[in-house]
């Protein structure tokens, strides 16, 4: 969207993308004791549809809005992503025996492997489905902004199968501890 809707110079999309990466990285530092103290399942929720509403905010980045906000947004996106995955990763591995692990972390780094080549195709195919629509030759700001938003969508859908896990789920991974009700 960077480079082909905005004509912005890899040099300046790359900076762009060091905010989103950055703010990704310095997450990891929060993230433990965030699943500590609220546990996988609410934050699975909340971080959830916080992740889902900052990638269909990205479609409200433009050229002319300043710089601090598309910055802001892009910090919000990279840090809720990576509590998001780090959170999908811990809950993956909440249920396996520890001796047992071993074996899943080599099935669960397959499947995430396919899973991201499955965004990137489907996030391919959005941007296609609305150049087409538009039956347009070329990509344009409408078609990047449109896929964003369809990828919040398709992101909030999860919320309902996160809704669907027992409140202690990943207590062991986390450490949290539900308080009883």
């Amino acid at each position: 969207m960077f480079q082909v809707g905005f004509g912005l110079s890899p040099v300046v999309s790359g900076l762009l993308l060091l905010i989103y990466m950055t703010a990704n990285l310095l997450m990891k530092a929060f993230t433990n004791p965030i699943l500590r103290r609220f546990g996988m399942r609410n934050v699975l929720i909340v971080n959830g549809a916080i992740a889902s509403l900052c990638i269909a905010a990205c479609a409200a980045i433009s050229p002319t809005l300043p710089i601090v906000i598309t910055g802001l947004i892009l910090l919000a996106a990279g840090a809720s992503r990576s509590m998001q995955f780090t959170a999908i990763t811990f809950i993956a591995f909440a249920d396996i025996a520890p001796e047992e692990r071993a074996s899943a972390s080599v099935l669960a780094s397959l499947s995430q492997q396919i899973s991201m080549g499955m965004g990137v195709a489907l996030g391919a195919l959005m941007l296609n489905f609305s150049r087409v629509s538009r039956t347009a030759t070329e990509l344009s700001v409408y078609d990047f902004r449109l896929a964003l938003i369809l990828a919040g969508v398709l992101g909030a859908s999860a919320l309902l199968s996160y809704a669907g896990l027992a409140r202690d789920a990943g207590a062991e991974i986390s450490g949290h501890r539900p308080v009883a009700r």
